[in-house]
C-alpha cells in the first residue's frame, strides 16, 4: 500500500494537466460500478469476501462547494464457505475544492459514514454509525485520463482508524471508466482490528 501511493505521488507530481482540465471547474458526476470486498477481523479465523456493486453521485465545483453522496452492497462469504455475511456503506458527505499550485486540486470533506454488516445465519445486524474526515486530491491529466488519492479518517460507534483510497479514472467524452482501491484500518474499541479492503471499477458519466 505505501509502495503505491509512492507511485501516485509521482504521477501527480509530474502535473502534466491538460488545458481543459484547468479550465473546466466542474466536477459532477454519477458513477455506477462493481466491487470486490475483503473483510478480516482479529475475532474472525478467516476473511469474508464477495462481489456487489453500487452507486455514487458527486455535484458541485471542484473549486468550491460540493457534494458527494454514495452507496454500496457487496453480499460476502467465508473462506471456504459455510457463512454469509452482507456488507453495506452508505456515506453522505459535502466539502470545499481548492487549488494547490500546479499539481492540481485538493477537497477537504466531511460525511456521515455507516457501515452495516448482517450474518445470513441467525440474523445478527450490526451497524456502525458515524463520521469521517478526508483530504482527497482529484485531477485529469493529459488525454482525458486523471488520478485520484485520498486519505480519511473515519470513526463510528465501535471504532475509529484510517482510510486509503487510490485510483484513476479515463473519460473521454460523455462517459468514461474508473477503478480503484479503498483500504480502511480501523481499531475496535477494547482491542482488535478490522481490515476492509475494496476493488470498484466501473462507468463514470459526467453531468
Amino acid at each position: 500500500m505505501p509502495h503505491a501511493f509512492r507511485l501516485a505521488a509521482v504521477a501527480l507530481a509530474a502535473g502534466v494537466l491538460s488545458p481543459a482540465a484547468v479550465a473546466n471547474d466542474k466536477f459532477q458526476r454519477i458513477e455506477f460500478f462493481g466491487s470486490y470486498a475483503q473483510l478480516e477481523s482479529d475475532g474472525i479465523a478467516e476473511d469474508f469476501d464477495g462481489i456487489g456493486g453500487g452507486l455514487r453521485v458527486v455535484g458541485g465545483q471542484r473549486v468550491g462547494f460540493f457534494g458527494d453522496f454514495q452507496g454500496e452492497y457487496v453480499p460476502t462469504e467465508i473462506d471456504g464457505g459455510g457463512a454469509d455475511l452482507d456488507f453495506e456503506n452508505y456515506r453522505a458527505g459535502a466539502g470545499w475544492g481548492f487549488p494547490a499550485g500546479p499539481v492540481g486540486f485538493f477537497q477537504v470533506k466531511a460525511e456521515y459514514v455507516s457501515l452495516r454488516t448482517k450474518l445470513e445465519s441467525g440474523g445478527v445486524e450490526v451497524k456502525e454509525n458515524g463520521y469521517g474526515v478526508h483530504l482527497q486530491f482529484e485531477q485529469d491529466l493529459a488525454y482525458d485520463f486523471g488520478v485520484h488519492a485520498s486519505l480519511g479518517y473515519l470513526d463510528v460507534d465501535d471504532a475509529d482508524g484510517t482510510e486509503y483510497v487510490i485510483g484513476f479514472h479515463w473519460v473521454p467524452d460523455v462517459f468514461g471508466f474508473f477503478a480503484q482501491l479503498r483500504w480502511d484500518d480501523l481499531n475496535v474499541d477494547g482491542g482488535g482490528e478490522l481490515e476492509i479492503q475494496t476493488v470498484r471499477a466501473g462507468f463514470r458519466v459526467p453531468f
